[in-house]
């Protein structure tokens, strides 16, 4: 059982890029969970690149086997049985899995399996004519590619190169005498090209990680600066930590004014299953879109539009009465309706809907801001149980005035109307 004093500290990735920027690690693994986020990243950069790469060696490998039916024609039968027959439909096969996986595992194992079936296919050379040296430069080309070009992780392209070297050793032992002159020039080459090809793949991945720290590091400092500046990202409306510092000081002033304000929770109705039908791109451009119609509703120095919680959003309004606040939750509710974005998942229809839970209080000492929203939260879920694509406020739910409104007598309704034109627009 952890302690307090044995319990992991909390993951600080901001500190961790920051560490690794001034003290990079010798080998090339990160701490598990930021080499997480980097293989993620490699992958995303790497994909493209890697699907060219082995396009490119396809085409290469069957102008080689041209050049060399061409040069050979003793040869020619054993030669294509290699490179056609069983080589090229195996690295076709491999590429066009690769054109459609997003996988980053499956598409460095397929990319390993294709570079050693064209590295298995080159020992076609040492059963035919062909002169031997073409065979020890091919040899040399082929880990050379798959060392600096291919784009395979360095791992993934030492293990491809070391067993070509094996299949390229074997192939000479079979086919060529120890004595033959171009047998310690193969072996040397072979040699060379590993340690050349090693060396360059992984200084290349150094400084792919190093790259990616520092690019890392501009990402947390502008998202830290966009938390700090209290701007949610995505919809442009505040975000929770501004929300929170205007609950705090618009509670104090309006428990010190005696004024009502009205807290309106509003949640997209079924955005998980839109996600999950479209993808969550789909569901980020309709949580955008309605962040612009909330922006409407946020003209009032008093007033104010957060993000809450993922689909969730809060509109405060400062000096407004239930009535009115209701009445200004319907018009919320029809105009984000009116936008008429896309939700074929929603049981209710095809269109993406919203519920609204509206909470108005005279804040007083007895009461609290985080009971407010707590009330607010408990309407919101009546409007969800209660089929969705609704407004439910306390005077739906309670038979009898809010205490507090009752207590201090009605107040002046300070709610500016805006028109509807402007609010559509």
């Amino acid at each position: 059982m952890l302690t307090a004093e044995t319990a992991p500290a909390e993951f600080n990735e901001k500190q961790e890029v920051a560490r690794l920027l001034t003290s990079p690690p010798r080998w090339l693994p990160f701490p598990a969970q930021t080499e997480a986020v980097f293989l993620k990243s490699y992958a995303h950069h790497n994909r493209l690149r890697m699907r060219f790469t082995l396009a490119l060696a396809l085409l290469l490998f069957v102008a080689a086997g041209l050049l060399a039916w061409r040069l050979d024609p003793t040869g020619r039968s054993a030669l294509w049985q290699m490179r056609f027959a069983a080589t090229a439909i195996f690295i076709a096969a491999a590429l066009a899995v690769i054109l459609r996986s997003k996988r980053d595992s499956l598409i460095q194992i397929l990319y390993t399996g294709a570079a050693l079936a064209a590295g298995t296919g080159m020992a076609a050379f040492l059963a035919t004519p062909f002169p031997i040296y073409g065979y020890a430069v091919g040899a040399g080309a082929v880990l050379l590619y798959i060392y600096v070009i291919s784009g395979l992780r360095s791992g993934y392209a030492l293990v491809c190169a070391l067993a070509l070297t094996g299949v390229f050793a074997a192939g000479a032992l079979a086919f060529m005498p120890v004595g033959h002159p171009a047998f310690g020039m193969l072996g040397a080459q072979l040699l060379v090209a590993n340690l050349a090809g090693a060396y360059a793949a992984w200084r290349l991945e150094q400084a792919a990680r190093r790259s990616f720290l520092h690019g890392r590091m501009v990402r947390l400092l502008s998202e830290e600066m966009v938390e700090l500046a209290g701007v949610d990202e995505l919809t442009g409306l505040a975000n929770r930590r501004r929300l929170d510092d205007y609950l705090t000081n618009t509670w104090a002033r309006a428990q010190r004014d005696k004024v009502e304000l009205s807290l309106l929770l509003l949640d997209v109705d079924y955005l998980q299953m839109l996600n999950d039908h479209l993808g969550r791109p789909v569901g980020d451009i309709c949580l955008r879109k309605i962040g612009t119609v909330l922006q409407h509703y946020r003209q009032r120095p008093g007033d104010l539009a957060a993000r809450y919680a993922g689909g969730k959003f809060l509109v405060a309004l400062y000096g407004c009465n239930q009535r009115h606040a209701r009445n200004i939750a319907e018009r919320l509710r029809h105009d984000i309706d009116g936008l008429n974005l896309m939700n074929p998942a929603s049981p209710i229809g095809w269109t993406v809907t919203v519920s609204l839970g509206v909470h108005s209080l005279v804040p007083d000492r007895r009461e609290s801001a985080a009971g407010a929203l707590a009330a607010a939260e408990t309407l919101l879920q009546i409007a969800k149980r209660t089929g969705h694509n609704r407004v439910v406020g306390d005077a739906d739910s309670l038979p009898e005035p809010h205490p507090a409104a009752a207590r201090e007598g009605p107040q002046p309704d300070r709610t500016l109307i805006l028109p509807r034109s402007s609010v559509a627009s």
